[in-house]
């Protein structure tokens, strides 16, 4: 039988979640003023081409921004920031599903050895 919740740290589970927290968090403030930057760009970008001298459709205005090597480098690292963003929320969630599961181990084994001191 496994018994590593009698092994546990909980100063160094406490310590691994708080990491874990401010790395989601950071990623995710890095994730938003990203996609704001991108938003602003693109703005900026759909100003400067329906003032250009050439008439264009909606169309033709849309796809020269999302081509525009600012535009798709921009979008790139929102798109990386998201991904990181999301692997820091899953491995946050895992290490609390983990604690939960050592605190069920723990406290089914409690039960156990109290109904068998009776």
């Amino acid at each position: 039988m496994n018994q590593d919740y009698l092994k546990v740290d909980t100063k160094t589970l406490m310590n691994e979640l708080r990491q874990l927290t401010i790395a989601e968090n950071n990623l995710y403030k890095l994730y938003l003023n990203t996609d704001t930057e991108l938003k602003e760009l693109y703005a900026r970008l759909y100003k400067q081409h329906k003032q250009g001298a050439e008439k264009k459709t909606q169309e033709q205005l849309k796809s020269d921004i999302i081509l525009d090597p600012d535009y798709v480098s921009m979008k790139r690292l929102k798109d990386d920031y998201d991904i990181k963003y999301h692997q820091a929320k899953t491995a946050y969630q895992n290490k609390v599903t983990e604690i939960s599961l050592l605190q069920s181990e723990l406290k089914r084994e409690l039960s156990f050895f109290a109904k068998e001191s009776k």
